[in-house]
């Protein structure tokens, strides 16, 4: 091995000895996921104002005083987890709709997706149906207001764009794109209520495949043979 390679070799592991996190980091990551994971728990089961940080600490088999050490407040760690969350979901949906399938296929990607994110995460849609049901407080609802609009305008932007371009290419009834990206949204939130509450697989499934054959009637131009087309493949 010559001189160069040696130092290739060097530097190489002195860059992999500098990005790999140290024991202690990784231990306190695991320690933060950890109480992330109980607090996401009992905020589901209980709503964001019937739970303490004490609680939130004995959950995670931590001191109160661990809790404080990665979290200013009950609000601060319930941000973070709606933030993670809302970041998880366009992660996973949004390539759907930015891929190179077909507009009709871009959109049925993004139904089932959206639905398979939300039903790994049953906790967390707990979560988000009772933050809606009651705000956390006038800065937190402002302040993950600000990472759930993001999410949301970012998504229904790129629904309208698909939309669009299937109505160029003839595939799509001519609709104003606003009210179909709002109308899907308001059918997956829908399923959203049922993923929450309905365990049944097979139930989940028909219901994912109701909206989706619902919705394509509407905007297809030919929906007839498409449904047909898209039960037929589902079939195979």
């Amino acid at each position: 091995m010559t001189v160069c390679s040696l130092c290739v070799v060097s530097m190489g592991k002195t860059m992999a000895e500098t990005t790999r996190p140290s024991r202690r980091q990784r231990e306190r990551q695991r320690h933060r996921d950890e109480i992330v994971d109980a607090a996401m728990r009992l905020f589901s089961e209980k709503g964001f104002h019937n739970v303490s940080m004490q609680e939130i600490a004995a959950e995670a088999e931590f001191a109160t005083g661990t809790i404080y050490s990665f979290f200013d407040s009950k609000e601060a760690l319930y941000l973070e987890i709606m933030n993670e969350v809302a970041d998880n979901v366009l992660s996973v949906v949004q390539p759907f709709l930015d891929g190179q399938a077909d507009e009709r296929e871009k959109l049925a990607g993004f139904i089932r997706a959206s639905v398979r994110v939300f039903r790994e995460n049953s906790a967390a849609i707990r979560l988000f149906l009772r933050a809606n049901q009651r705000p956390v407080s006038q800065i937190g609802t402002t302040r993950f207001s600000k990472t759930a609009i993001k999410v949301h305008d970012t998504l229904q932007a790129r629904l309208r764009q698909v939309y669009a371009a299937g109505v160029r290419k003839g595939t799509f009834r001519a609709f104003d794109p606003r009210v179909v990206a709002l109308a899907l949204d308001a059918a997956l939130r829908a399923i959203i209520f049922s993923v929450a509450e309905d365990t049944d697989e097979t139930a989940l499934e028909q219901k994912v495949t109701d909206i989706e054959e619902l919705f394509f009637r509407g905007i297809l131009h030919d929906p007839w043979n498409r449904a047909a087309g898209s039960r037929a493949a589902a079939d195979r």
